[in-house]
């Protein structure tokens, strides 16, 4: 019996050695700059999955323990402790996101974690061109409720506008079209697709969207759409254009239409201001090598930096376009974005305050960029409720 106990303590001590590393590795992949694109996505993946690594934490510090009733010595102690920490740092997301659910009035279902992604649906939409700037074909997607449109009814109409990092299609995460269109009443959702922000002339994107407004106002009712209860919905650089068609009148539409009124705008982690003056991005991205490609690329669609071209950089922050006449406004910023700094997203709420706008900003703690992709997600389910809500009260 005496002489196995020394193996059994090695054995326990590497068993919770190795089951240290998941998280470790997480951890490290949550808060460290990522060297590529590839390791933020990768990151994302982990931060909206991060509940589940406190579970080989959790057998690791068992192991730990009984190594150390073993004669395991301080390397069991170690080991002990580091799980011990890695279990409550993998469940700080989760803790921080529930405790923001509380103060909404939502209560989660923790059964939906493992929901899946976001990019598939139970249907297929109706897609049409609307509009061939250029002669480049540019497509919407129509999504009507499950159980279709009642005969004569007018739905209020929410017009989806994607993100992304090049040129994408409409309808990237169509579960949330869906969603859009079923729940909390019934709407007719519009996904929109756009030029994505040629070189040199960021403004044909928002021609655009601008554009894909007119068409939905004049074809809205052939689809069971009320063209006098718009709402636009917009994450990433969609959120961006949401909120600079709904704020302001230019540029002109990219075809020959008229631009309806909005009656309200969902923005998701969205910047706002791109000037000189705007609040510096995260530590991340600036000790990030993708941060130096991230702020190459604003700059060729702009033409330059914000010093050289002030007045076009000032015409794509929607924070300067903001008067008591924009539309109601409801702001979900993500607490750890690579991307955007959630002091950006503190100075629009401001702003909105300022000029008496009715808005809503939710913040979500350890919350990453492009969230939604995970559709059970905790921070999901707390937009869901946000949209639901700011939909039913504005739209």
């Amino acid at each position: 019996m005496t002489s196995k106990a020394p193996t059994r303590s090695r054995a326990l001590v590497t068993g919770s050695a190795l089951l240290c590393l998941p998280g470790l590795a997480g951890v490290g992949l949550v808060l460290l700059p990522p060297l590529s694109l590839q390791m933020w996505q990768a990151a994302l993946v982990v931060l909206e999955f991060s509940a589940v690594l406190a579970l080989p934490a959790l057998v690791g510090a068992v192991l730990a323990l009984r190594a150390l009733r073993s004669g395991g010595g301080r390397g069991a102690a170690v080991l002990a402790g580091a799980n011990a920490l890695l279990m409550v740092l993998v469940l700080v997301p989760s803790v921080s996101v529930w405790q923001t659910a509380r103060e909404e009035g939502l209560r989660l279902d923790p059964l939906q974690y493992a929901a899946g992604f976001a990019t598939r649906a139970d249907r297929e939409p109706v897609t049409v061109e609307y509009a061939s700037p250029g002669g480049e074909p540019l497509e919407l997607d129509v999504w009507r409720p499950e159980g279709g449109v009642p005969d004569g009814a007018r739905l209020p109409v929410v017009v989806n506008v994607h993100g992304g990092a090049e040129d994408l299609p409409q309808s990237l995460l169509p579960r949330w079209d869906t969603w859009l269109a079923d729940s909390g009443g019934t709407r007719v959702v519009f996904d929109v697709d756009y030029r994505y922000f040629p070189d040199g002339d960021w403004s044909v994107a928002l021609a655009d969207v601008r554009c894909a407004l007119g068409w939905v106002r004049e074809n809205a009712a052939d689809y069971g759409g009320d063209p006098e209860r718009i709402a636009l919905n917009g994450q990433s650089a969609g959120g961006l254009l949401v909120l600079l068609a709904a704020y302001s009148e230019e540029p002109a539409p990219s075809c020959d239409t008229e631009v309806p009124e909005i009656g309200a705008v969902v923005a998701w982690y969205s910047a706002t201001d791109g000037t000189a003056e705007a609040p510096p991005v995260p530590w991340r991205q600036r000790r990030s090598p993708v941060g130096d490609d991230l702020v190459e690329s604003s700059e060729r669609m702009v033409g330059g930096p914000p010093e050289e071209h002030p007045r076009e950089y000032e015409a794509m922050s929607p924070i300067l376009q903001v008067d008591e006449d924009s539309p109601p406004t409801l702001l979900i910023t993500a607490g750890h974005d690579f991307f955007l700094g959630t002091e950006d997203n503190g100075r629009m709420v401001d702003r909105l305050a300022s000029v008496g706008v009715p808005h809503h900003h939710v913040e979500l703690p350890w919350t990453e960029h492009m969230f939604d992709l995970n559709w059970g997600g905790l921070s999901s389910q707390v937009a869901r409720k946000s949209i639901v809500d700011f939909l039913g009260e504005h739209l």
